[in-house]
């Protein structure tokens, strides 16, 4: 039987089967259940963005064959995902890729890999409010004649409002996320199938998963492989129910197999919503796709749906909440896990009373996110900004994260976990996904895209010197206490029947 007090911060606790377990932390103690962890990964993967924001670059790049290359990107994710899989369910912790990197590389490259993360989830959800304001206003004033509509009200609107969801706790944020994302994957899959059975000239067939299938001509080598690179950047947000895993009942079990649902659900989805659009489109107008001035899915929707085309439009307004939500939820757990391991100052460590919420790093998101979503946009144009910050910085950022996570992998258990060695999980896995994303930096990144996205490398390269720098000033001043919190576990413990009649009996 599993000890209740002794080991259950050590990496090696295993929950006991038929028990609910929770975590030991300031924060809102097992308020989260396998359905919001699954949810909140799928939703920050944003399945309506990731479906019809980029699928004119994909169709440029693979052509028909494009679904092919969604379906080897999904494969690639899904072994990025077991090697997470493998630290998540060693080291449940608020800090997350932070606390793991810690915990088996040191806490200098833990810090580093929690400075860069600043350029993942907490520059989402601007930018993103921000687009979507302006292909709202566009579409607003294309059918209906609205002149009056600009993007910058649903910023002013939207982004005070994702603020205060995570002021008022991380239950209310997780039941919004389900609402909205549900809403969001079954527009998208409707719309997906509707293109597979009312195809478009060239009519219905599986030959998109032929590689050999290239009408028009549109597809080459190359650009296959840089669609298998969009692919996998484009489900990135599959880890986020990690830095939740202090408020998630049985962490150690939900958290991974959260991870591995939500990749396998939003995969199998992606696929079928690109395939959809080819299809519907039309393989024998396909060379046409990539040139359009509308996005195909609007396209598609208007002529498939007739006036119920907004529904399109709203699968991409739910997926802007709870894509920005979701963020968020991961930002701020992040910057609660190392203010309280005294890396940022302590006051990102502290959670209100009552609610239970890190309040100065929503407080902090909230500023953020206002600057990028008002300040940049105004300055460059919405779709500059977010092709910048979301297109191009935000995939160098994850990609020295994924990479120096899956280096913890494979230092931690060929030290530490030497007898849990598995080769595939923990050797091939991790190098060959790293593989991966490095090769997708050389294809994104050589040569340099155009102004001013080539600007992405040097702010992204720029930030993690300025971390060094930080890093520098405070071992010049004998600031070492942080090194010793930085990789702690948190400890569990069996939820009581009074915990779980009063204060969450319904976790999502």
């Amino acid at each position: 039987m599993a000890d209740d007090g002794a080991h259950q911060g050590s990496p090696d606790f295993v929950e006991e089967p038929g028990r609910i377990y929770v975590a030991d932390t300031a924060l809102a103690q097992g308020a989260v259940g396998l359905t919001g962890a699954v949810m909140q990964n799928v939703t920050h993967i944003a399945p309506a963005i990731a479906a019809f924001f980029f699928t004119a670059t994909i169709v440029n790049f693979s052509g028909a064959h494009a679904p092919l290359a969604y379906f080897v990107g999904f494969l690639a994710v899904l072994a990025l995902g077991m090697c997470l899989v493998q630290l998540a369910k060693k080291f449940p912790s608020a800090g997350g890729y932070y606390t793991y990197v810690s915990r088996a590389l040191g806490a200098r490259l833990g810090f580093l890999t929690g400075w860069m993360f600043t350029f993942y989830s907490p520059i989402v959800a601007g930018p993103l409010f921000a687009y979507f304001g302006l292909i709202l206003e566009n579409e607003l004033k294309s059918n209906y004649g609205w002149t009056w509509f600009h993007w910058w009200m649903i910023v002013i609107v939207g982004i005070p409002l994702i603020a205060l969801v995570g002021y008022l706790g991380i239950a209310l944020s997780v039941r919004a996320i389900v609402i909205v994302g549900a809403m969001e994957f079954l527009i998208v899959l409707a719309l997906s199938l509707w293109g597979l059975f009312d195809p478009g000239p060239g009519g219905f067939t599986f030959q998109s998963f032929n590689y050999n299938f290239n009408p028009s001509g549109i597809a080459t080598a190359s650009g296959f492989s840089l669609a298998v690179v969009f692919t996998v950047q484009g489900l990135t947000g599959w880890e986020a129910a990690v830095p939740l895993a202090e408020e998630t009942e049985n962490p150690r079990r939900n958290v991974p197999l959260a991870t591995m649902l939500s990749i396998t659900i939003i995969g199998i989805m992606l696929v079928l919503a690109i395939w959809g659009q080819v299809i519907g489109w039309g393989t024998k107008n396909i060379a046409s796709l990539p040139a359009s001035s509308e996005l195909p899915a609007l396209v598609i929707a208007h002529r498939v749906w007739g006036s119920l085309w907004w529904l399109a439009l709203l699968a991409m307004f739910t997926s802007t909440i709870g894509g920005s939500l979701a963020a968020q939820n991961v930002a701020t757990r992040m910057w609660f896990g190392m203010g309280r391991s005294g890396v940022l100052p302590s006051t990102f460590g502290r959670v209100h009373p009552v609610r239970k919420t890190p309040q100065t790093a929503v407080t902090a998101q909230f500023i953020l996110s206002m600057a990028l979503g008002l300040v940049l946009p105004v300055i460059l144009d919405p779709t500059k900004v977010f092709l910048l910050s979301i297109g191009y910085t935000l995939v160098l950022a994850v990609i020295f994260v994924y990479v120096i996570a899956n280096i913890a992998v494979i230092k931690y258990y060929w030290t530490e976990a030497r007898a849990e060695w598995n080769w595939i999980y923990h050797l091939i896995f991790p190098v060959g996904t790293s593989a991966v994303l490095i090769y997708s930096v050389y294809k994104a990144f050589w040569p340099l895209p155009a102004h001013p996205y080539y600007w992405s490398p040097f702010i992204a390269g720029g930030w993690l010197v300025l971390g060094v720098i930080v890093l520098l000033v405070m071992n010049s001043r004998g600031d070492q206490t942080w090194m010793a919190r930085a990789g702690e576990v948190i400890g569990e413990r069996v939820e009581t029947a009074e915990e779980l009649a009063t204060q969450h009996p319904h976790a999502l």
